[in-house]
């Protein structure tokens, strides 16, 4: 087994390529992060005299000035702040919620493909919830115990204060199932949020 002073020492005095570099800088990171305090005694063996106690990173970093290796900087980049909007309520109403699926035996012949034309089975995999109402279209609406979904489809014309929930496809029925049918206080928002 090779003592670990020698180890250090054959990192610094070898030509450092990009990947012994990266993993030098991921060594440095975590003993700062750390915060190991190793003795002057031991850090006497690898460098010149130090202060009574010394961190690892410091030992570290003065070894690397010394044998004339630095580590480049990265020019800083400048960000622009990340703005959230919070979206706005335009009201809120009791509706019954129910739930469906793309399966033609609860929609039509093309289960995936809502009344605006989406899409709403590739949408749901992105991550964005469908439902269907008497409400214009794109209009988002907050359900708790679902999320925001966005108003694609439609229900029969004697459902107009009703919300249906798309819960994905025949694998998800037993899901739309336990949703049921209830009468929830939801959150219309503004369309553009």
């Amino acid at each position: 087994m090779i003592p670990s002073k020698s180890i250090i020492y054959m990192v610094l005095h070898k030509t450092l390529n990009s990947v012994t570099k990266s993993i030098l800088i991921v060594l440095i990171t975590a003993v700062t992060l750390t915060s190991i305090k190793i003795q002057s005694a031991s850090a006497l063996e690898l460098l010149p005299p130090s202060p009574m106690f010394s961190t690892a990173t410091q030992i570290l970093y003065d070894a690397m000035q010394e044998r004339a290796f630095t580590i480049p900087e990265k020019p800083v980049e400048q960000t622009k702040p990340i703005i959230m909007s919070v979206p706005e309520v335009k009201y809120t109403r009791t509706y019954t919620v129910t739930a469906y699926n793309s399966v033609p035996w609860q929609t039509d012949s093309t289960p995936c493909i809502s009344a605006d034309g989406s899409n709403i089975c590739q949408l749901r995999e992105q991550g964005e919830q469908s439902c269907a109402a008497a409400l214009p279209f794109g209009t988002k609406i907050h359900v708790p115990g679902f999320g925001v979904c966005t108003v694609r489809d439609r229900l029969a014309a004697k459902y107009s204060h009703r919300i249906d929930l798309y819960f994905g496809g025949a694998d998800q029925i037993p899901a739309a199932k336990s949703w049921g049918k209830r009468q929830v206080v939801v959150e219309v928002l503004n369309k553009e949020t």
